[in-house]
């Protein structure tokens, strides 16, 4: 797992040039996590 880690922190590195970058791009990257795990709750809870 902490492979997996490493190399999305250096996939996020690469793209990024200033502070700013980073910060916008985590908050994305966030975002999308939660709407994946919401999105898989829902299916699970109603049972698709």
């Amino acid at each position: 797992m902490q492979d997996v880690k490493d190399r999305l922190a250096r996939e996020v590195a690469k793209d990024c040039k200033t502070v700013e970058d980073v910060h916008n791009t985590l908050k994305d990257l966030f975002r999308r996590t939660l709407q994946e795990i919401l999105e898989t709750e829902m299916s699970d809870h109603l049972g698709y």
